[in-house]
């Protein structure tokens, strides 16, 4: 359960979120939507405590995030960032192998269920075929699929995706979020995720949280969320644009 109150956050006194309240239940799979700028990412970081809060507080299961110590949150949730850095090259498998840290003792080795795991995620997102491949040997969509697969493995109850979709082509794009919808329905966890195509909105996510100039605009079931008039209102289109009850977005004229 993530409760968040009044959250606040600035980036050298410029406002990027402002008193946000909501709340995700266990199971939830919830999608952040909104322009460039709206506080999706920053919001996401505070959750994963990446980031402080300078105002308000956010609580898992009803403890404070800031009590938590970085191994009790790396229990509770893993983190999928927006765009990846390679800072050491390894291979693909103990990229992945990393997802198991939070339980292993310090200078511990993996044991056989870390390995299991990580060859059952491996197989699940198909990159077993790049098992032993080198970081900076993959693609942008293919060295994404590691990110993903790493939180994965570290098997926690509540994952946090920052447009995790980016970098794949269409195909993997749906295998990405087939394999998340199923750890979300058989294994009940929660999904957090920021999207912007609103196509994987209704066959995905049973919530939508939708924020504009770091303030929450629009919180709660998705078909109640994405709507055209909510969509004109937040992403400020003029009357070129046309929005159908999908969320799709056309441009009905040219300048």
């Amino acid at each position: 359960m993530i409760r968040v109150s009044g959250l606040c956050f600035s980036y050298s006194r410029k406002p990027v979120l402002q008193g946000c309240s909501f709340g995700i239940e266990p199971g939830d799979f919830c999608a952040i939507v909104g322009p460039n700028g709206s506080g999706k990412t920053t919001l996401l970081k505070l959750i994963a405590g990446i980031l402080e809060p300078q105002g308000g507080e956010i609580s898992l299961d009803g403890r404070p995030l800031s009590r938590l110590s970085v191994r009790d949150r790396a229990q509770i949730l893993s983190y999928v960032s927006q765009r990846q850095e390679v800072v050491f090259d390894f291979p693909v498998f103990d990229t992945v192998l990393l997802g198991r840290n939070p339980y292993q003792s310090r200078w511990a080795e993996a044991g056989a269920h870390d390995r299991e795991v990580v060859e059952r995620v491996l197989e699940q997102t198909g990159l077993l075929p790049f098992r032993d491949r080198m970081l900076t040997e993959l693609s942008g969509g293919e060295a994404q699929r590691v990110m993903i697969a790493r939180a994965m493995a570290q098997e926690t109850p509540l994952m946090l995706l920052d447009e995790p979709l980016s970098n794949l082509d269409i195909t993997h794009q749906f295998a990405v979020m087939d394999i998340l919808q199923q750890l979300n329905k058989q294994k009940n966890t929660t999904i957090l995720i920021v999207l912007h195509d609103f196509s994987f909105l209704h066959g995905y996510a049973n919530k939508t949280l939708m924020l504009c100039g770091g303030k929450l605009q629009h919180f709660g079931p998705t078909e109640e969320v994405i709507t055209p008039e909510h969509i004109r209102e937040t992403f400020h289109l003029d009357e070129t644009f046309s929005v159908d009850a999908g969320g799709h977005v056309i441009r009905t004229t040219n300048h």
